[in-house]
């Protein structure tokens, strides 16, 4: 009985992620991917700010262009929206939106 359980969850958990993964919402561009563009606002790469990969908030979409694709989400405790978290396999950063 558990293991049916089991099954059934990581069988729910696999199609809830087929739904979501594929809703692109932005572009991904620069030498080193450090720009990503979303709804016309520019977000640059930032390695200088306070957060960690424990504010990951909520996931907004993908990025991508002709070699990676990104998962994009919300960051906790971001109240403007300033910063978004962009993870590709294992690897994560924080992008900032670029003030016009």
């Amino acid at each position: 009985m558990k293991k049916l359980i089991v099954i059934s969850l990581a069988v729910v958990c696999l199609l809830g992620f087929a739904a979501c993964g594929n809703k692109t919402i932005g572009k991904i561009s620069g030498a080193e991917n450090e720009c990503i563009t979303i709804a016309d606002v520019k977000y640059v790469l930032d390695t200088d700010n306070y957060y960690s990969v424990a504010d990951k908030g909520n996931y907004l979409g993908t990025v991508s262009n002709a070699n990676i694709t990104m998962r994009v989400y919300s960051v906790k405790g971001d109240e403007d929206g300033s910063y978004i978290y962009a993870l590709w396999d294992w690897e994560g950063a924080f992008y900032k939106r670029q003030e016009a």
